[in-house]
């Protein structure tokens, strides 16, 4: 068994394991096992647990197969921590290389619903190399864009946690499981430190960034379904919504009075959008490297049957930095997740800009915030799919333009972009930001100035001009008449090229 099942043992009195789903709800996959020495180690003890595992009905430590999920089959590969603390060996590893097999073979969604102590020592490093099994089996599901989602029930540790635990495109956790690689009591043993309640939990590693959202055991089941529906292979490419094409007569303002409308403390804000203006939504959150950043939005989004992947800055939420609606480098990590998962499962993106800027402090330096927008532009144009950026906002400097280097780039009519905040541009001509209106008008940022130059492609109704709901559903349309002509447009790639190319 894992060195960890002494201290998971209680879990079984807190229900926890199956994720809320019982094993008499999967149809069971066809298993090829090959002829195995149980015993390969000829460890102490471990035959006879084997033979009592055997004498109570139970064998495998993890069950595959077929389920179905609000109407959607998917393949299920569901924990078994009753059955020797969910423990990986050369078994579990076979039953998991043919679930991952299978979900490809038949694109299906892999859902991982995890509870085990990590690798089984009793078969050593036989067991340890199931981890590279498991990744290969999540490397060639990418390589077809099959989408794999976890539940991580308590606990999840060790192998199965640092394999297919977390090499989900989607992470959800029980907030209460015990999660980590090591164990709190081989932490303890390894380092001399007490594993705090700050530390080894699913609350803790969704507010660390590793996970995208938390679902008690009895909540699981619902919250796959969501995504599920979403990313489905069979399902997520369906019909945009029947939209007209309608003359629209922009309203010109001045960039002062652009700026001053982009700043009204009552506007709609991303994630207002991402609500109004799509029939669905689920959002990711954090970039698996323990930051969270509250102004990135990155959501995989459902335009009438069409699912899309929306990104883009929420100017009302604080950064990871302090500084509300200015995305540091976690920020811009959490959209390219958004950006790399558009590419690997075809979906188009929609990118809704509003920042004044990328956030400028020590600490974002020092993590790296200008690499994190450098990559940005590139994994936004990487994308193959269909992309459209929509200034919703205000558009500060790279920050912004990093999510609208896109196939379309529209703007809202009450809207500006420019090459830096007015008040940067004032510190650095005059030093003084107070003079920040008299030169955001040199700036020429507003959207009929910048449609004039060529920058933008169209000017949609802004909310301070033709009130929220109405530009919600002039976005909605125009994205559906966007996408639809961009779907069917042999020249989209080469026209991105030459558009931002040589």
């Amino acid at each position: 068994m894992s060195p960890h099942t002494d201290e998971a043992t209680a879990t079984r009195a807190r229900g926890g394991g199956a994720s809320g789903i019982p094993q008499t709800d999967l149809r069971p996959l066809d298993v090829a096992l090959p002829r195995l020495d149980d015993d390969p180690l000829r460890f102490p003890g471990y035959p006879e647990k084997l033979a009592a595992v055997r004498a109570n009905g139970d064998v495998h430590a993890v069950d595959v197969g077929l389920l179905d999920l609000g109407g959607l089959d998917v393949v299920v590969a569901r924990g078994r921590f009753d059955v020797l603390a969910g423990s990986m060996g050369r078994t579990h590893g076979t039953y998991i290389a043919t679930a991952l097999a299978r979900a490809r073979e038949l694109r299906l969604p892999f859902v991982a619903l995890t509870s085990s102590g990590g690798a089984r020592m009793q078969e050593g490093m036989l067991s340890l190399v199931q981890m590279s099994r498991a990744a290969e089996g999540i490397r060639a599901l990418r390589e077809a864009g099959v989408p794999a989602l976890t539940h991580l029930g308590d606990p999840t540790t060790g192998g199965v946690f640092a394999s297919y635990g977390s090499l989900a495109d989607v992470l959800l956790a029980d907030p209460s499981a015990t999660v980590g690689f090591a164990g709190p009591r081989v932490v303890e043993a390894a380092t001399g430190e007490v594993v705090g309640t700050d530390s080894h939990t699913g609350a803790a590693a969704h507010a660390a960034g590793l996970v995208d959202g938390l679902a008690a055991p009895h909540e699981a089941r619902a919250r796959l379904a969501a995504w599920v529906a979403l990313v489905h292979p069979a399902v997520r490419n369906g019909a945009l919504p029947d939209a007209s094409p309608t003359d629209h007569a922009p309203v010109a303002m001045s960039a002062r009075e652009a700026v001053e409308r982009t700043r009204a403390e009552d506007r709609p804000t991303a994630r207002d959008l991402l609500r109004d203006a799509f029939d669905a939504h689920e959002e990711l959150s954090g970039d698996r490297a323990g930051g969270v950043d509250a102004v990135a939005v990155a959501a995989v989004a459902r335009l009438g049957g069409r699912s899309v992947m929306v990104v883009g800055f929420d100017r009302s939420a604080v950064g990871i930095h302090g500084r509300r609606g200015m995305p540091g480098p976690a920020g811009f990590r959490v959209v390219r997740r958004g950006l790399e998962l558009a590419r690997r499962w075809g979906l188009p993106v929609v990118s809704l800009v509003d920042t004044r800027g990328a956030d400028p402090s020590p600490a974002s330096e020092r993590g790296g915030v200008a690499q994190a927008i450098a990559e940005t532009f590139v994994a936004l144009l990487a994308v193959p799919t269909p992309t459209i950026g929509v200034i919703v906002g205000e558009g500060g400097s790279g920050g912004a333009l990093a999510l609208a280097s896109s196939d379309r780039l529209l703007m809202q009519e009450d809207t500006f972009l420019t090459v830096i905040s007015p008040e940067g541009a004032a510190t650095i001509l005059h030093r003084d930001p107070a003079r920040a209106s008299e030169v955001i008008g040199h700036l020429r940022p507003t959207a009929t100035e910048l449609t004039a130059q060529g920058v933008v492609d169209g000017i949609l109704p802004g909310p301070t001009t033709a009130g929220p709901e109405r530009a919600a559903r002039a976005l909605r349309e125009r994205l559906a008449l966007e996408l639809r002509a961009l779907d069917v447009d042999p020249d989209r790639p080469a026209r991105r090229r030459r558009r931002y190319g040589a």
